[in-house]
């Protein structure tokens, strides 16, 4: 009898789903996708500072998206940032966290800033590589003009309306992800 109830239990803890085909869908394997941006592609600045010249963000757009940047994420911080004109703002992991991915930081070495935002409501941000590839792709951004020279950032245009500012914390949060190596709001 003993013998009976060990292989029935020994086959129940051996059973295959019938649909072998079946994969796991969890969050990290789901395709980053953006929708593809309208109009032209705003007029950037062609030597550094790397800032856009027109079809900036509306005063309104920007002090939405800024104060949502500044107040969404955990272990977060509001810092001056260390790379850009001095209008621009920071944001700084707390430097008690975890990193994620070392070369997910802007210059210079051993800072925690990976994502700033200028007075015109465009956007620095360090992201994966999918990611990255995606925002250009989809002409949300582009690559920051030393990126040949190791400063791996991409410049993410002004979100123009709220429906831009969603896409733009979309950005945002994956720079977090990239930073901290979690998924945010976990």
């Amino acid at each position: 009898m003993k013998s009976i109830i060990y292989i029935t239990l020994l086959s129940l803890l051996t059973i295959q789903p019938i649909d072998s085909t079946i994969k796991d869908t969890t969050m990290s394997q789901i395709k980053f996708s953006l929708p593809e941006r309208t109009g032209q592609a705003p007029q950037i600045g062609q030597t550094p500072p790397q800032l856009q010249f027109s079809d900036k963000s509306p005063r309104d757009i920007y002090q939405k998206f800024h104060d949502w940047m500044f107040s969404t994420f955990p272990k977060v911080r509001k810092e001056p940032t260390r790379i850009s004109v001095p209008t621009s703002t920071a944001m700084w992991l707390d430097e008690n966290e975890d990193v994620g991915h070392e070369d997910a930081f802007m210059p210079p070495y051993g800072g925690r800033e990976f994502t700033h935002i200028h007075l015109d409501g465009s956007f620095h941000t360090v992201v994966d590589d999918d990611v990255e590839d995606e925002i250009i792709a989809k002409k949300w951004g582009v690559r920051h003009m030393y990126y040949d020279r190791g400063v791996k950032e991409v410049l993410v245009y002004a979100p123009r309306n709220e429906a831009e500012i969603e896409i733009a914390k979309t950005i945002v949060i994956k720079s977090y992800e990239y930073a901290t190596g979690k998924k945010y709001g976990e």
